[in-house]
């Protein structure tokens, strides 16, 4: 049985999703960030950089999001990533900028967010995070008005990646255009998505 160490509403939602839709079973343990159990040194065996996601399967631990998808799409047939030819490349490129790029703009939004630093410069530090966001987000609509999804005409684990990490940045003014509120809605609306959502406590819903 796999073994999903998440945090509610992370980056490990999607891993969530993605082992719904496969239907092999698995536990997912909660990991509380804002208490600090990702410092404790229960969960730093697991993984020294206290961070999720992490999937245990057996013997096998893994640690970084794209490796957990890839390993477990290589292990079960899902629709949400192709295996072969041209639509594996796009839904691997497509997974690739959710996790290498849209990720780690969030990132330095989080981080800016945390500093202790003059009130002015962290302003125009978080604007100039935010806008880079935007422009992101900007080139997301761009894909979906030319394709149904982001990796073409088929609905990829890119997507749910997409609507996670879109609700991270509601409350702080990122606009999202028409089909990427599509994309968003239809993935809320997976049975999957659900049940991840319910279980981890979320209020995540399609962008109005």
């Amino acid at each position: 049985m796999y073994k999903l160490y998440y945090a509610s509403g992370a980056c490990s939602m999607p891993i969530h999703i993605l082992l719904n839709e496969i239907g092999a079973p698995f536990e997912a343990i909660k990991v509380d960030m804002a208490s600090g159990e990702q410092r404790q040194p229960a969960f730093l065996k697991i993984n020294s950089r206290g961070q999720v996601p992490v999937l245990l399967d057996g013997d096998i631990v893994i640690r970084e999001g794209a490796a957990i998808i890839t390993y477990l799409c290589e292990k079960h047939e899902v629709a949400l990533f192709p295996q072969e030819g041209a639509a594996h490349l796009a839904a691997l490129q497509a997974m690739m900028f959710c996790n290498a790029t849209l990720h780690p703009a969030y990132g330095r939004v989080f981080f800016l967010s945390r500093l202790d630093i003059d009130a002015e410069a962290k302003k125009q530090a978080l604007a100039a995070a935010y806008a880079r966001l935007q422009d992101l987000y900007d080139d997301v609509e761009n894909t979906l008005s030319a394709n149904k999804y982001l990796a073409g005409a088929g609905m990829t684990i890119a997507d749910v990646m997409l609507a996670v990490f879109s609700h991270w940045g509601q409350p702080n003014g990122l606009k999202f255009g028409a089909n990427t509120k599509r994309v968003i809605a239809e993935v809320c609306n997976m049975s999957s998505f659900k049940k991840a959502n319910a279980a981890e406590g979320t209020p995540y819903k399609a962008a109005a």
